[in-house]
């Protein structure tokens, strides 16, 4: 089914089971969404980590007009929306978490949320979903891209539990601050061979320093730009500063592939 209206993931996520950081700030619940398929019984659960675009809101429209958001914010917000769906139809339940919106933020962009604090709204998400009766707490799947993406690695790279969790995937993210990365959970890291934004470099040279990396994947898309999942987006787009994002086919199929056989397999 699709994903549930406004109103449902208002109910859901107003039960006291997890705040979503609330006692640092008044959180808009109704701006989480929740994703859930048709099939019966307890399924198989990603907790999606958007970057520092934030999440599209119902009302595409004024979205479109608002001069806080330019065209590459647009095209990230809406892409997470889109992922979350196709993911949905795989038969995974998704909680899609809107992060900015609970730190009182349109655009994280200019100053993006910290990587620790990613991972508390993370853990958060893990215990509210796991109360769920749809969700299988013992198949638990995280994704994150870009600040997100950061946000996964940093969860992973400490002292919290990541037991519940089979699997988690970083798509293009900022590993520069990263310094080291200590996990038993299996990791997906999916980069862009020319992205401007977060260099693959850097990625790449963090793997190399974990002792024992077996668990870890990467895979580096020659000449894709930050974004290059994302069908919506010109093949270059400049965002400014020197940097661009753009859609790249060739990357964005063979990660989706990627994706879900390494999903499949860490079930």
């Amino acid at each position: 089914m699709k994903y549930q209206n406004a109103l449902i993931a208002l109910l859901l996520l107003a039960l006291p089971i997890i705040s979503f950081g609330q006692s640092l700030r008044e959180l808009v619940l109704d701006n989480h969404y929740l994703y859930v398929p048709s099939a019966q019984g307890r399924l198989p659960t990603i907790i999606a980590v958007p970057g520092c675009s934030g999440i599209s809101s119902d009302d595409r429209s004024a979205e479109a007009s608002n001069p806080q958001l330019r065209e590459d914010d647009l095209l990230f917000r809406r892409h997470y929306r889109d992922v979350a769906e196709r993911l949905e139809a795989e038969g995974y339940v998704v909680l899609l978490l809107n992060i900015n919106t609970a730190e009182g933020l349109l655009s994280a962009c200019a100053s993006p949320i910290d990587g620790n604090r990613i991972a508390d709204y993370i853990d958060e998400a893990i215990a509210w979903s796991s109360e769920l009766s749809y969700v299988d707490p013992e198949n638990l799947h995280i994704i994150g891209w870009s600040m997100g993406g950061r946000g996964v690695l940093t969860w992973l790279d400490g002292s919290r539990d990541v037991s519940s969790v089979r699997s988690a995937t970083a798509i293009y993210p900022p590993c520069d601050r990263q310094t080291s990365l200590r996990t038993s959970v299996p990791i997906l890291i999916l980069l862009g061979g020319s992205d401007d934004i977060a260099d693959p470099s850097s990625c790449e040279n963090l793997v190399n320093s974990v002792p024992d990396n077996q668990q870890i994947t990467v895979r580096r898309y020659p000449g894709a730009r930050h974004g290059f999942d994302i069908e919506a987006a010109p093949a270059m787009l400049d965002i400014g500063n020197g940097l661009t994002v753009g859609y790249q086919r060739d990357a964005a199929t063979a990660s989706w592939t990627a994706l879900l056989r390494f999903l499949s397999i860490s079930e």
